[in-house]
């Protein structure tokens, strides 16, 4: 099974390799070794050294820069030509988006409350079918759906609400491919798997939605929090960030709060307390918009047959969502017993009890998933089984739409049950 401090015997070479001091996108301080017997436990606690990113690091981002440069304008140019055979392979949709192509995506409709904040006879909590021709998504059928985010959250949207869809769009979705990479680099896993394994989860049907979604940021987001968990700014920035966006992650504040990591607590209250600020100015009445049109709009989506959360089923079984919350809570207590990682019961618990998931929301969960992938040679058959039903094709109507969603909840809770989920970094105190 291995130890708490992440070395597992007989684990697959992801293991071996994602160990590696030097990959590029982690400090080159010896804060986020592994603790070393023959070294004094006071050099542990140079966690967090001048340089964040490496030479090799920053030629890694440049490179994923030109890639998202690059790539639209490429599709843009082939499209024409092999629009028929990529369509004969089912690659058409994603492949269209990066050549230009509008239509439905989440992203885009995260973009049109964000300009119905900004313009005035708008509400950015006004249906979709009222919000599309805002951000210019053709939709060919009706949709009162409401956006359910919190308030903080739709300003996020706010660089993108000036731009023209047709063209930001394509370099989000190739940027959300090398988010899911990064979001693995971040975490320790070579850029020879990361990269390609990417590419892989970007081919699946959930993968592909998830290219035109934000859950790849949550991806890198939480992925950041946790390889610069001693860097107040970058941490903060990412605790608030990620926070804004999905409401329930604004728990991640509590293991700041638990380390007693102050400045990083502070910067991660103060983006979504300035975030909530701005969206009140834009639009005075948009928290009454929240309590009232979100909230209805979450309990009919929360009646979908293809929204597969723990809340969800428990809904539709005629339960209430909190008996979801309480047993999620049992497991995130039962795992801090056994002296797991805050940080990751944490984010299992937030991930566990979210409303709202849908197929593609698996992507959030990545780097929790490495970790469980290095806790022991159980914790790879349980991944396996995520991948599984990750990779599966569902049907486009079916009430196991986005079954893989909870399997991944239910396969991390295991995990955090019954694996050592490894530390990279022992929180140690002085000698």
């Amino acid at each position: 099974m291995g130890d708490r401090h992440g070395s597992v015997g007989g684990a697959p070479r992801l293991e071996a390799a994602a160990t590696c001091r030097h990959d590029g996108l982690v400090p080159t301080s010896s804060g986020d070794a592994q603790p070393d017997k023959a070294v004094p436990p006071r050099s542990t606690e140079k966690v967090a050294g001048p340089e964040v990113w490496t030479r090799p690091g920053l030629m890694e981002l440049l490179a994923n820069v030109l890639v998202i440069a690059a790539v639209p304008l490429i599709a843009r140019s082939l499209w024409p030509m092999f629009r028929e055979g990529i369509t004969n392979f089912g690659f058409a949709e994603i492949v269209e988006k990066l050549a230009g192509g509008g239509g439905w995506t989440d992203v885009g409709w995260e973009v049109a409350s964000t300009i119905g904040l900004v313009k005035p006879d708008f509400s950015a909590y006004d249906s979709l079918e009222v919000l599309h021709p805002l951000v210019g998504m053709q939709l060919d059928f009706v949709d009162l759906s409401v956006n359910s985010h919190p308030p903080m959250a739709i300003p996020l949207g706010l660089p993108l609400a000036y731009l023209d869809y047709g063209w930001w769009l394509s370099f989000y979705v190739i940027a959300s491919f090398c988010l899911i990479a990064i979001s693995m680099r971040l975490m320790r896993v070579p850029a020879y798997i990361a990269y390609p394994l990417a590419l892989g989860i970007g081919l699946t049907v959930p993968g592909r939605w998830g290219l035109m979604s934000t859950y790849p940021l949550s991806a890198v987001l939480i992925a950041l929090a946790w390889k610069y968990r001693r860097h107040p700014a970058i941490a903060g920035a990412a605790y608030g960030i990620y926070g804004s966006s999905r409401g329930f992650g604004l728990l991640m504040l509590l293991y700041p709060l638990m380390k007693r990591q102050w400045k990083t607590l502070i910067i991660g209250a103060a983006i979504p307390i300035a975030l909530l600020a701005l969206a009140v100015a834009l639009e005075p009445s948009v928290i009454t918009a929240f309590m009232e049109s979100s909230r209805a709009s979450l309990a009919a989506s929360l009646q979908r047959s293809d929204l597969m959360t723990v809340g969800a089923l428990l809904r539709r079984s005629g339960s209430q969502e909190y008996v979801g919350w309480l047993l999620a809570g049992v497991v995130a207590a039962v795992a801090l017993w056994r002296k797991q990682e805050s940080f990751w019961v944490i984010n299992w618990f937030i991930l566990a009890i979210s409303p709202i998931a849908w197929l593609h929301t698996f992507v959030m969960a990545i780097p929790l998933l490495v970790v469980v992938w290095r806790s022991s040679k159980f914790g790879v058959v349980l991944v396996l089984i995520a991948g599984a039903s990750v990779v599966s094709p569902p049907p486009l109507i079916s009430t196991y739409f986005s079954i893989n969603w909870v399997v991944v909840i239910v396969v991390a809770g295991i995990a955090l049950l019954t694996c050592p989920i490894p530390r990279e970094l022992q929180d140690r105190k002085p000698a």
